[in-house]
């Protein structure tokens, strides 16, 4: 491990000019107060999760001074920092460019996936529909070391199966309940299963059967190998939907978080109030809080992809549109005001719920939508909703809560059990609304009466 590590150290130094001093034996020269982390940096297309070969990162060192790395062929490359925050600037060939930063001293090794997102995927939700009794079903299949396409991957969804072809492709039909999805009852859910032979099975599990067009990103892993800590004979991730899966101990988790991370932030995040962020850093393998990776994205493709996680994707237009601007908001919220110093909010439902699985409908819905957010009081505000805010201490037929958050005249929620803090927007509220009112009226409903404007 020693050698392994050296030859990493040795790599970053040739072209990073912060890099630290050697002894006579060729060992860094790292005293105490001087702390150094690793960087795995795995740089990767937005939509499909393969490999962007060759893709440069300029690094910028807390001195001031800049140098360059470039991925090898898998997409990959190691840095080692030492001594101080570190901003990195990251670019391929038909990719917009991402900036992202990462401090040293409080992890030894930082697993940090980088996507970014083509210049020309402008149009690529639009394709993906489908009717209103049917779940379209795409991914694409990719080895989890090399990022390249895999192929001849059998997927088992049910009763129903694909396999992939030489893009790493699949796609699928399933029928599903055409009727509305409604507060009493859950959706049918399903596990997704990838197989390949000399590869470890890779399970989705905790799917649930929402009308629409979903596409999914999977990487598998060869037989005997440990990619990023996983070792075993099964891969096994499990789906979470805020709207359905959010404990009440998560619940209280996030509000405590949030007002930690403001006490901690507060003052810097004022200098950049109302700067909406181009990027934002989501912590994933977590258990609540506690990450042990970190996927690096656009503010705008961390809407597109995790509004399904909050919201139903099958929901109407203006509902879909609301949603994204609430969950865009409190995304934005987090990078002023990050959980970690080097990552920004959590995929679970302890922050907001994220996955890298797409939606076309909530892609459409952020899109419609991009660069609106909340703000109040000159800042950014942390956009709080929750599944059902009727009777939540203001009376039946009202939302919020009287104390910390106004009364608000909600009729169409009327006769409702109160599912979550009363705050903010009521999810459910904002599918009932939006059959005659779009979302910015949505919006307001919910958010000015507490001092809150749409930006």
């Amino acid at each position: 491990m020693k050698k392994q590590f050296f030859m990493i150290a040795l790599a970053g130094c040739a072209i990073v000019t912060s890099c630290g001093k050697r002894d006579t034996a060729g060992t860094l020269d790292m005293p105490q107060d001087k702390p150094s982390t690793r960087i795995d940096f795995t740089i990767t297309d937005g939509v499909t999760g393969y490999a962007i070969p060759e893709a440069a990162i300029t690094v910028k060192a807390p001195d001031g001074k800049e140098s360059l790395l470039k991925a090898g062929k898998n997409g990959t490359v190691s840095f080692l920092a030492v001594n101080g925050k570190f901003t990195f600037t990251v670019g391929g060939q038909g990719y917009n460019p991402l900036q992202t930063y990462f401090s040293t001293g409080e992890e030894d090794v930082i697993r940090a996936g980088i996507d970014l997102d083509p210049v020309n995927v402008a149009t690529a939700a639009a394709a993906r529909t489908t009717g209103k009794d049917m779940v379209t079903v795409s991914g694409y299949l990719s080895d989890a070391a090399e990022h390249a396409p895999l192929a001849d991957v059998e997927l088992n969804l049910g009763a129903y199966s694909a396999r992939t072809d030489a893009r790493g492709f699949f796609s699928v039909s399933i029928p599903a309940a055409a009727d509305e999805v409604n507060p009493e009852t859950k959706p049918a859910t399903i596990a997704i299963s990838a197989v390949r032979p000399g590869y470890v099975t890779h399970v989705l599990k905790n799917f649930y059967l929402v009308p629409g067009a979903y596409t999914f990103k999977m990487a598998m892993r060869t037989t005997g190998s440990s990619v990023n800590g996983r070792a075993g004979n099964e891969d096994v991730e499990y789906l979470r939907q805020g709207l359905f899966d959010r404990t009440a101990g998560e619940s209280l988790e996030r509000d405590a978080a949030a007002v930690a991370a403001e006490s901690m932030t507060g003052t810097l995040a004022k200098a950049a109030a109302l700067s909406l962020p181009a990027s934002i850093r989501v912590g994933l393998s977590c258990s609540c809080l506690s990450c042990s990776s970190v996927k690096v994205m656009s503010l705008e493709a961390y809407t597109e992809s995790g509004l399904d996680n909050e919201w139903i994707s099958s929901w109407k237009a203006a509902s879909l549109q609301a949603g994204a601007v609430a969950y865009r908001s409190y995304g934005a919220w987090h990078v002023q005001h990050p959980i970690r110093s080097n990552y920004d909010i959590s995929s679970t439902p302890c922050s907001q719920a994220w996955g890298s699985e797409t939606a076309s409908s909530t892609i459409n819905a952020a899109r419609a939508t991009a660069g609106v957010y909340l703000a109040k009081s000159g800042a950014i505000f942390r956009s709080e909703y929750s599944a059902e805010n009727n009777n939540a201490g203001c009376g039946n037929g009202y939302s919020g809560t009287g104390s910390s958050w106004p009364c608000i005249s909600d009729a169409r929620c009327a006769g409702r059990a109160t599912n979550g803090h009363g705050r903010g927007m009521c999810q459910w509220g904002s599918s009932f609304w939006a059959s005659d009112k779009d979302y910015r009226w949505i919006l307001n409903h919910y958010y000015n009466p507490g001092g809150v404007t749409v930006q």
